[in-house]
């Protein structure tokens, strides 16, 4: 005699392959959605090239707000046709609540042929600093990342070499200045990253920024702030 299952086995089986189908149908769905974020932080979406054709800089990632997973851009960069140096990562949002890459950083330019700024011109209604930068380190500086309101690439400057920069007033009290960089023989700059406090804020002022010997070290000399 066969015995019959009851109708609360039935139904208790129906649950447990609704509830397996449905999780099987998020696992892919977010799957999907990791290995579209991956693709994204991959996929090359702008080049641009030095005013003298030297440089070409291959930007990839994901520019737009993030969607399941951390959106981030990073430059390659090639000089006279060969890979000079790769993955400088330049941005990185977390959330939907941060700042996209393409909202914050929508235009590029070079201030000089070996420097690349991504900016937002809107930012300079409120009038800008100068931002002057001194390889002091006896050695070729091979890549130096700057960011100070705006996003530079400074790229290939001989020892002694000096060079300026326009960057945005900041609207409140303090100037937000950070950098890492490689000089040409491997010698890695460390990360640095710090507030300024501006104590006049309708003053324009002038941040030097030195790449030692010994790493690097930020210094600030205010021209009309004291």
């Amino acid at each position: 005699m066969v015995k019959q299952s009851s109708p609360l086995c039935s139904l208790i089986r129906k649950l447990v392959l609704t509830f397996l189908a449905g999780l099987g149908v998020i696992l892919l769905f977010a799957f999907l959605g990791v290995r579209s974020c991956i693709n994204r932080n991959l996929a090359l979406f702008t080049t641009t090239t030095s005013p003298r054709n030297t440089y070409v800089v291959n930007l990839k990632g994901a520019k737009q707000r993030p969607f399941l997973a951390p959106y981030t851009v990073s430059a390659d960069i090639d000089k006279m046709g060969e890979p000079y140096v790769s993955n400088i990562e330049l941005h990185t949002a977390w959330d939907a609540f941060d700042l996209s890459f393409e909202l914050g950083f929508p235009e590029i330019r070079w201030p000089a042929n070996n420097v690349v700024e991504f900016y937002r011109p809107e930012d300079f209604e409120h009038g800008n600093d100068v931002l002057i930068v001194q390889n002091r380190s006896g050695k070729p500086l091979k890549c130096l990342f700057v960011e100070a309101g705006h996003k530079f690439l400074i790229v290939d400057m001989r020892p002694g070499a000096s060079l300026s920069v326009r960057i945005p007033r900041p609207r409140g009290d303090s100037q937000w200045i950070a950098f890492k960089g490689v000089l040409d023989d491997g010698t890695k700059i460390p990360p640095y990253a710090r507030d300024y406090r501006r104590y006049r804020r309708g003053d324009n002022c002038t941040y030097l920024l030195s790449v030692l010997e010994s790493g690097s070290s930020l210094e600030t000399r205010m021209t009309a702030c004291q």
